[in-house]
């Protein structure tokens, strides 16, 4: 399992200590960042080029990630949510980011489903 997450960008042992050690924890909280709708919700938004709504969402899949220490998201996630924090939009550069958001975060969702 360890060395599956380190894959994505998890830094393990950093992690598990903010879940006290309790890996069976971790893995029940990583399963149920599968039922999270916000990173369906941040695809809508910025197919509809829906800024506003775009960066709720782009900040909350930042916040989950960050909490859970699926890096290889957060590396995308973060400058995504800064590039839809205030106008004037770039669409080129967000759609960039968004690019890269998508491919870890389903890389990262392939993995936890393999645990």
């Amino acid at each position: 399992m360890k060395d599956k997450l380190m894959a994505v960008g998890v830094e393990y042992d950093e992690v598990l200590k903010r879940f006290m050690g309790k890996e069976d924890f971790y893995l029940r909280m990583l399963k149920k960042f599968l039922d999270d709708k916000n990173y369906g919700e941040l695809k809508r938004a910025v197919e509809d080029r829906n800024w506003k709504d775009a960066f709720t969402y782009a900040h909350t899949v930042k916040g989950l990630c960050g909490n859970l220490g699926l890096g290889s998201i957060m590396e995308y996630a973060s400058p995504l949510t800064e590039e839809l924090r205030s106008e004037p939009y770039d669409e080129e550069c967000i759609l960039n980011h968004m690019r890269h958001v998508s491919k870890a975060y389903e890389k990262t969702v392939e993995v936890i489903k393999s645990l």
